[in-house]
This record gives C-alpha cells, sequence and structure tokens, in this order.
C-alpha cells in the first residue's frame, strides 16, 4: 500500500481579485500569518426540494450542490493587506480607515498545504467576507471566510497535489584528469 499523504499542519492561503469571465486571478496574494490550527474546509447540504403526495408521500425529490467554505483566521493582519481586500484606507497618520467590512469583489483562491504529494484545493471564484476579532488572550484578528462560488462554466473548484520543492542542480564534478599509464614492463 502507498504511503498515505495527509494535508495537515502548515497551510498557506493565497487569494486575488478574479480575472474576467472567471478566470483564475493571476496575482495571488498570503492574506498574513494565519492562526494555528484555525483553517477548515467545511461543506453544508444544498437545499432539497421535496414534492409530495396525499399522505405526506415524497414523489420527487431534488438536491442543490452542498456549499463549501474555507475558514481561517489571520493575526494582526498588516493594514495594507486588509486595504488590499477594499472597504478600506490608510489616511496620512497611517490609521486604517474602514468603511466597510463587505468585500464586493470575486475572488479566487489557493489553499496549499505544506506536504509535498498532499492535497491542496483552489477555486476560480468564491465570495471572500471578513470578520474583524479581538481578545485579550489572542489581539486582533480577522476572520477570512471564502464561500466557493460556481462559475459560468460550472466549475466549482480543482483540487491538486503539492509538486515536491525543486532541488538545486548537483553542481557538475571536475572532471579527473586522466593519469599517464605506466609503460608496460619488458
Amino acid at each position: 500500500m502507498a504511503k498515505l499523504i495527509m494535508a495537515w499542519s502548515k497551510v498557506k492561503l493565497e487569494v486575488g481579485k478574479t480575472g474576467a469571465d472567471d478566470a483564475m486571478a493571476t496575482d495571488l496574494f498570503e492574506l498574513g500569518v494565519i492562526k494555528d490550527k484555525s483553517t477548515t474546509l467545511s461543506s453544508e447540504d444544498g437545499d432539497t426540494l421535496e414534492a409530495k403526495a396525499t399522505g405526506g408521500v415524497v414523489v420527487a425529490s431534488e438536491e442543490s450542490e452542498p456549499v463549501l467554505t474555507v475558514e481561517t483566521t489571520i493575526m494582526e493582519q498588516p493594514f495594507e493587506i486588509r486595504k488590499k481586500l477594499g472597504g478600506a484606507t490608510v489616511d496620512d497618520d497611517g490609521e486604517l480607515v474602514v468603511n466597510s467590512n463587505i468585500i464586493d469583489d470575486d475572488y479566487s483562491f489557493r489553499l496549499t498545504p505544506k506536504n509535498a504529494g498532499a492535497m491542496g484545493i483552489k477555486a476560480r471564484k468564491a465570495h471572500l467576507s471578513i470578520r474583524p476579532a479581538y481578545s485579550e488572550e489572542e489581539g486582533n484578528s480577522t476572520v477570512v471566510t471564502l464561500k466557493i462560488l460556481q462559475c459560468e462554466d460550472d466549475e466549482l473548484y480543482r483540487m491538486f497535489k503539492v509538486a515536491a520543492p525543486a532541488t538545486p542542480e548537483t553542481p557538475e564534478t571536475p572532471e579527473t584528469p586522466e593519469t599517464p599509464e605506466t609503460p608496460a614492463s619488458e
């Protein structure tokens, strides 16, 4: 049996504005330092429609796609990253001025686990929402939620295997100079 490679432990979450025609963002950036064990991918059942005949007998049923959501907590998110998401500016005094916590644009994301061979997930189109938080124990944080949306071509998301890190090429070993042959004894 092949070794099971788990997608646990440290992860990297990158986001960027979805391109034209639901294209994957070309400029992905990290949201900041992710709080340990805060990143989850969850699914919620889609809506179910049922038609019932007399006596409550179900005669037809249809279920919509489940809703997939990635959620994580960013610790002490830098102002520049918060500004990049929209709804906020940095004023002349260096203070973050928040006008809205609602992010209007669609975002692409890539969630990459650290283990080579593990499976990551990426989506071309998601609704990004943020909720600021604070506690005396943990300081400032931003809870980021990405709800995967269906693209016009019906794609929801893709799973990928994390590639092994590139290794530097081994330098060529210098050729060993040939030693002159010793003459054969007569």
